[in-house]
């Protein structure tokens, strides 16, 4: 009886592979599946981000500019005025 007993438990255990495996193969593909989304998800907005980053500076450097013709023009202004109370 020993042989037929091991025979059945390796019966079952072989039911129980064959019953488990597609599971655990499913869950992994669904595991890899949302990881690889996930990524995708993260690398759009990353360069989502880097394009923001880029509008940034170019608003910077545009400002700078701005800033600096604001300030020649008040200089000039200044400058105007010195010449109006100076008479």
């Amino acid at each position: 009886m020993a042989n037929g007993n091991g025979a059945l438990a390796a019966a079952a255990d072989h039911a129980m592979v064959r019953t488990f495996t597609p599971l655990i193969v499913a869950a992994l593909m669904a595991l890899v599946g949302w990881l690889f989304s996930s990524v995708l998800a993260l690398e759009e907005n990353i360069q989502q981000n880097n394009i923001h980053i880029q509008h940034l500076h170019m608003a910077e450097e545009d400002f700078g500019k701005t800033l600096s013709k604001m300030q020649d023009t008040l200089t000039d202004i200044r400058i105007q005025v010195g010449k109006f109370t100076a008479h």
